[in-house]
């Protein structure tokens, strides 16, 4: 059914910021939030894109636990004609702003009378992958261990379904000031249906400056003090390997081709040796 917007209604449209670093962020996304009357967001993420605000935008940063506040302001915003930027680290869509936003407008009756649109960004279990190598190149799931707004219990069934399941599961909100233990508890159940010496690797704070990256297996995978809330643990399913560079989960290509006699672009084709590499 097409939605007919008010007009004297502004726009509001959620931005997933990615990792943090503006260049990660989409030209779409860069011209939704120059454009925009308003800029709203956690206090952190306007500071990683205040060098593409301007001086005439009316910035308003929220406390990290302030997501319903955020979501009212770029409501407000809209009601008073005015276009908003919502914007939300890595994707808005994924542990994000974007279904808040349009939960909170359905229940004040607004659905289909403010105009919104949400412009993707760089998740944060993609920036970690990137930098070890291939680690989710074939199923996966996300679970995040906050028990904020998911009880324990339900992280805890997750958990067992993802292991038995054999994903790669990537691990997201570790490990808090308050939260110590968790981790320590979702290792041990992981432990129930995936061997200890499975790869898992471990990246803080992902295409940042301050980037921090390990390699190592599950069993090891909470000894490690770089892990905190803006670390993201992926573990491997039983076709991740690990090389010198790199932690690689295989696609299957193996089972459908001959890899070692369809590869042949180090043969030299002058003497029929192999090049010395």
């Amino acid at each position: 059914m097409e939605a007919k917007y008010f007009k004297n209604f502004g726009k509001i449209t959620i931005i997933g910021t990615g990792p943090g670093d503006t260049c990660h962020l989409s030209k779409k996304a860069v011209d939704a939030i120059r454009e925009a009357d308003a800029v709203i967001g956690y206090s952190t993420y306007l500071k990683q894109i205040s060098s593409i605000l301007n001086e005439s935008q009316e910035k308003i940063p929220f406390n990290m636990k302030d997501e319903i506040k955020r979501c009212e302001a770029a409501v407000k915003k809209s009601l008073e004609g005015k276009t908003a930027a919502l914007v939300s680290g890595g994707d808005a869509g994924i542990y994000g702003m974007s279904g808040l936003l349009l939960e909170i407008i359905d229940r004040k009756s607004l659905t289909g009378k403010i105009p919104v649109e949400s412009i993707p960004g760089i998740p944060a279990f993609c920036a970690a992958s990137a930098a070890v190598g291939a680690p989710i190149a074939n199923d996966f799931c996300v679970i995040s261990l906050s028990n904020l707004l998911t009880p324990w219990e339900d992280i805890e069934k997750r958990l067992r379904a993802a292991s038995a399941g054999d994903f790669v599961i990537i691990i997201y909100n570790p490990k808090s000031m308050k939260r110590k233990e968790g981790l320590t508890a979702a290792k041990k159940i992981l432990l129930e249906n995936i061997d200890k010496d499975r790869p898992a690797a471990i990246v803080k704070a992902a295409a940042r400056p301050d980037e921090e990256t390990a390699i190592t297996t599950l069993e090891n995978i909470d000894k490690f003090d770089m892990v905190t809330m803006n670390s993201t643990i992926i573990i491997g399913n039983s076709n991740t390997y690990v090389n010198d560079l790199y932690m690689i989960t295989k696609r299957g290509y193996g089972n459908k081709y001959d890899l070692d006699n369809t590869l042949n672009f180090c043969e030299n084709e002058t003497d029929g040796g192999k090049i010395k590499i």
